[in-house]
């Protein structure tokens, strides 16, 4: 498991087939409160329902002031004698 508290916004409706799983559609908002290795998500709605849903139904907006991290160039490396990379 892997702790969040973070907002995402649903992407695709989820029909729930057990009861542990939450019904969402698309363009929800959703708040994160866990993540599944096995690509499930622990949410809550609006209305204060929980339940599980897939991650591939969530998009997670990134903050402005947040930069990409793909474009993200290290100046320094960890080595300890000195070089830097």
């Amino acid at each position: 498991m892997f702790p969040t508290a973070s907002e995402a916004i649903v992407n695709r409706a989820f029909i729930p087939t057990l009861p542990d799983e939450l019904s969402v559609t698309a363009g929800e908002r959703v708040h994160v409160l866990a993540q599944y290795d096995d690509a499930w998500a622990l949410c809550v709605n609006g209305h204060g329902e929980q339940g599980m849903v897939p991650q591939e139904c969530l998009d997670r907006p990134v903050a402005s002031n947040q930069a990409d991290w793909r474009n993200a160039r290290r100046t320094s490396s960890l080595a300890s004698d000195g070089r830097h990379y």
